[in-house]
């Protein structure tokens, strides 16, 4: 076995904290989730128990599930699916300017959840899913696009793969018995995608994320609603005080693509003025090259060395009647110093 990937969720609390990896196995490859603590065994079976209730859920002609490769009480693993996600879609899509396939791509994902699971009423909430996500009756969300049949938190863009004529789900660690409202599931893929990801490389010039919710949400005005939920979401995984992030020290340092692409046009800039610098110092030497006097010095020059070779007595009368310049000698540097500048 080679590990080719792995990753530690070290930030959240200790029941979540596990390490995924992906894992070379005789030629194929698999993906393993292990538990980094004790009391993180409980959420490995609630990834076993979340794959069945996906399983359970799916209609025919929609989302696959990888294939799960082994199951104990501290890891599980999975088929590792090489593919193409959506996420990667609506990133070229917005990469090569082409918005006709960016939206034709969210609308494809919203229509395979729906053939995948179908839409169903809202309906009284259950205990675990309303602590979790902080959903209360009096909510009014849902009436309008309809609730997934389970919880399926986390099936956002770049979670859904697309290989060989099929779409896979490829990650059930966050899956409730209960219900969720699908706009909920959607906005948390359109925000992580458009805010969270690729919001540095100005994404929100090319289509402002109020378009996006106001285009594929039944109703826009629950989009801060949506974000109190995820917010209470987050709390649950990380801990309300976020406790178990990286302090500020150890987080490495992250520029962002703008931002490189602005200092290689500046050392572009830096590069052509120096270019530009040289080719007229070109120039100049060329003309004096040129130049009438240089070459009368030169074959004046040549000669006076024919005439009166360097260190004869015609040589020392000449430079005594007129001063000839002597050629600059090399000069021995003390040790350490490397070599002159020229």
């Amino acid at each position: 076995m080679k590990t080719i990937y792995a990753r530690y969720n070290r930030h959240r609390l200790p029941p979540y904290q596990i390490e995924t990896s992906i894992v070379g196995v005789d030629g194929s490859r698999i993906v393993v989730k292990k538990a980094l603590t004790t009391e993180a065994k409980n959420h490995i079976a609630a990834i076993r128990n979340g794959y069945e209730l996906v399983r359970s859920h799916l209609k025919t002609g929609g989302l696959l599930l990888p294939r799960l490769e082994k199951f104990d009480d501290s890891s599980i693993s999975f088929q590792y699916i090489e593919g193409q996600s959506f996420d990667q879609l609506l990133f070229e899509a917005f990469r090569t300017d082409d918005k006709p396939s960016f939206f034709r791509g969210i609308d494809d994902y919203c229509a395979l959840l729906k053939a995948s699971f179908g839409f169903e009423a809202p309906s009284a909430l259950g205990n675990e899913i309303a602590g979790i996500f902080g959903i209360t009756d009096k909510d009014d969300l849902g009436e309008n696009s309809g609730w997934l049949p389970l919880a399926l938190a986390d099936a956002g863009f770049e979670n859904i793969i697309m290989s060989g004529g099929a779409c896979y789900l490829i990650d059930n660690e966050w899956v409730f018995p209960g219900k969720l409202p699908f706009d909920f599931v959607l906005f948390r893929s359109l925000f992580y995608f458009h805010r969270a990801k690729y919001f540095d490389l100005g994404i929100e010039k090319w289509i402002p994320f109020a378009d996006l919710t106001g285009r594929y949400l039944a109703k826009p005005d629950l989009v801060e609603r949506y974000l109190e939920m995820d917010e209470k979401f987050q709390a649950h995984v990380h801990g309300s005080e976020r406790c178990y992030k990286y302090k500020d020290q150890y987080l490495k340092k992250r520029v962002s693509i703008q931002s490189l692409e602005q200092t290689i046009e500046h050392q572009r800039g830096v590069v052509r003025k120096y270019h530009d610098a040289i080719l007229q110092d070109k120039a100049v030497i060329n003309e004096m090259l040129n130049s009438f006097s240089w070459r009368i010095g030169r074959k004046i020059t040549g000669a006076l060395n024919c005439l009166c070779p360097e260190n004869s007595l015609r040589r020392r009368i000449a430079e005594c009647l007129v001063p000839v310049p002597k050629p600059m000698k090399k000069q021995r540097l003390p040790a350490g110093t490397g070599q002159p500048c020229r």
